[in-house]
Parts: structure tokens; C-alpha cells; sequence
């Protein structure tokens, strides 16, 4: 009996002592400092402001004084923190860092009630890195670090149209923004209609390129350019026009020109044109044209005149004199009646 009753008492004591130990645990946990800001990075544009949240929760009982610093972490973890604004005992002290000098101030007016953000104003690309808040009431302390990020916002793009919109052809239009901190990102939308882009539009979204496959008057209308990064965006629009050209102009060298034919038209070949060599073809063919007429001009004038004059060149026998004839003339003799022969005598002359 007596063994059961001391049992007892010896495993009430035990429970106490444990619950007591919880208690006292659990209560520590609660009551102790706390900083409920849950933003860790902050993405703001240049030149803008931002309030880096740091709200923090007391123990009531304690009523010691609340001390509230904020400081620069350097990358380089062997250089001291840079102290930027210290407030303690109620009294506030602010232009501690030179870069940030008149461009910080605590963001509530009391910041021992539990609000210890810090307001940023006019922000620079040089702000950007690691803040820290502590906030101490002893022997109470809490501590939470922020990472600020100071970007470009995208400049106004310039929309436009590349190439010839002709009807059936394939089309691209262009949206470029000339600053802005990476990564940018492009979105084409149609900004009048149903806002719905053709089902063959292709979209490049970091490029900025929209292309239109096999266009119709279907497709004319107004498109709108969207650039964003993580701070900012901008808009361009861009207006493809209707009716579309329905022909093609003839292209020489990647330039338009245009062709006049009049009438009647020349039924001579066709010539082909490249490089601009058709018109020094035709210069040169002009020229030799033009040497062949003088020289023939000049032979008709030679032998004109050589005809003329009598002569005789080469093989041509001109008729000016009748060849030498030849005359014969015929005398005969007798010598007697009684004579068997006789004799004859030819003479001959020049007529």
C-alpha cells in the first residue's frame, strides 16, 4: 500500500515538472520577437521608390527599450556592415550611409509600435543588394535580410512592318525596344476585333517578331506590340492597312522599279536585265551599228567616184576600148591559059 501511494506521488511529480517544462517552452516560442514580413526580394524600376517591410511582434510583458538598425550586407562577407538608419530609446538617427544620404527614412512615424520597414525613395542601379533589419528589446532580438534588385524598365518599342504587304505573300512585323534590363519579353496581340491573332501567326517573344502566313484582307487591321520585364512594360502599335497590293511590281536588285511599255510594241527579243549590264549592251550595240554605217557610207562614196573616173581596179574589166580585128584581103594571079596551077597570095592588115 505504501509502495502503490509513494509510486503515485513520485509520478505526479514527474508530470509536473514536464508539463511545467512545456509550458515554459511553448511559451518562449510565442512570446518571443518576431519579424512576419514574408517578401524577401523586391524588383523595383530606377527611379522609383520601394518600402522594404519589416513588421515585427513583441512580448507584451516586456517593456525594456526597442532598438531598430538596418544595415547594407556587403557581398564580400570579410567587410563590416553598413549601417544606414539606427533608431533606439526612441531617438532616430538617419544619413549614416553617404550614397543613401536624405533618400531613406523609416516608412510609420513610430517604428517601436511594430512597424520597422524602410522607405527608399529615387532609387539607383547602384542601390541594389542585400538590406538587413534587426530589432532588438532584450533580451528579445530578431533579424531578417531583403534582397533589392534596381532594374531599367523597357523603353517605348517602335513597331513596324518589314517588306511589302502584298496579298498571299508571308509578312513580318517588327517591335524592338532599345532599353530595358533583360530578360524582355514580347507579346503581339490584334488591337481591334476579337484581339485574336490569325491561327498561322507565329510569335517570336524575344525577338519582338510576328509573322503572317499567306496574308488576306482577313488580316489587316491594327496589331499591338506589349514589351515587360520584372518592372515595367510598354506598348507600340502598328497598322497593316487594307485593300493589299494584289501585284507584284517587277524587282531588279532588290529594288522596286516600274516598266512603261508603249505602243506599238517592238517584236524584237526580249533582253534580260541584270546588274545594269542592259544598258551598256545597248550603248556598245549603238556604237558598232553607228561604224558600221560610216564605213558603208564611205565605200559606196569610193566606188562611186572610182566608176566615175574609168578605172580598173582589181578584177572589174571596164569597157571603154573594142579589142584589134583582124582584116583579110585576097589576090589571085593567073599565069596563062595554058598554066595547070596558079598561084595565090594572102595579105593581111589591121583593120
Amino acid at each position: 500500500m505504501c509502495l502503490t501511494r509513494y509510486f503515485n506521488i513520485t509520478f505526479g511529480l514527474w508530470l509536473l515538472i514536464f508539463m511545467g517544462i512545456l509550458y515554459s517552452l511553448t511559451k518562449d516560442s510565442v512570446c518571443a520577437l518576431e519579424i512576419t514580413s514574408h517578401i524577401k526580394n523586391y524588383y523595383v524600376a530606377r527611379d522609383s521608390s520601394v518600402t522594404l517591410n519589416c513588421e515585427f511582434v513583441l512580448e507584451s510583458e516586456n517593456l525594456g527599450y526597442t532598438e531598430i538598425e538596418w544595415n547594407i550586407v556587403p557581398s564580400d562577407r570579410q567587410q563590416d556592415d553598413e549601417i544606414i538608419i539606427w533608431y533606439t530609446g526612441g531617438v532616430l538617427y538617419s544619413n549614416l550611409y553617404e550614397p543613401l544620404k536624405n533618400r531613406v527614412h523609416f516608412a510609420s512615424p513610430d517604428p517601436q509600435d511594430g512597424d520597422a520597414s524602410l522607405r527608399i525613395l529615387d532609387l539607383k542601379l547602384t542601390d541594389m543588394g542585400t538590406y538587413q533589419c534587426k530589432v532588438k528589446r532584450l533580451p528579445e532580438f530578431g533579424m531578417k535580410n531583403f534582397n533589392l534588385f534596381v532594374m531599367e524598365r523597357p523603353s517605348t518599342p517602335v513597331c513596324y512592318i518589314d517588306g511589302e504587304a502584298e496579298e498571299g505573300n508571308n509578312l513580318r512585323m517588327k517591335c524592338r525596344s532599345s532599353q530595358g534590363t533583360p530578360p524582355l519579353d514580347y507579346n503581339w496581340s490584334k488591337a481591334n476585333g476579337n484581339k485574336m491573332l490569325p491561327q498561322s501567326a507565329f510569335v517570336d517573344t524575344k525577338a519582338g517578331d510576328l509573322y503572317l502566313r499567306k496574308i488576306t484582307e482577313s488580316d489587316t487591321g491594327t496589331y499591338r506590340c506589349v514589351v515587360v520585364n520584372l518592372v515595367g512594360m510598354e506598348v507600340c502599335e502598328v497598322t497593316l492597312s487594307s485593300p493589299l497590293n494584289r501585284t507584284s511590281p517587277q524587282t531588279i536588285n532588290n529594288e522596286v522599279c516600274e516598266v512603261t511599255l508603249s505602243s506599238p510594241l517592238n517584236r524584237t527579243s526580249p533582253q534580260t536585265i541584270n546588274n545594269g549590264s542592259g544598258t551598256t549592251a545597248a550603248i556598245v550595240i549603238s556604237i558598232i551599228v553607228m561604224i558600221i554605217l560610216i564605213i558603208t557610207v564611205i565605200r559606196v562614196i569610193i566606188c562611186y567616184r572610182r566608176k566615175k573616173n574609168g578605172k580598173v581596179f582589181g578584177n572589174e574589166i571596164l569597157m571603154d576600148e573594142l579589142p584589134p580585128q583582124k582584116c583579110l584581103s585576097i589576090k589571085s594571079h593567073n599565069l596563062g591559059p595554058g598554066s595547070l596551077e596558079s598561084t595565090h597570095s594572102v595579105k593581111v592588115r589591121k583593120c
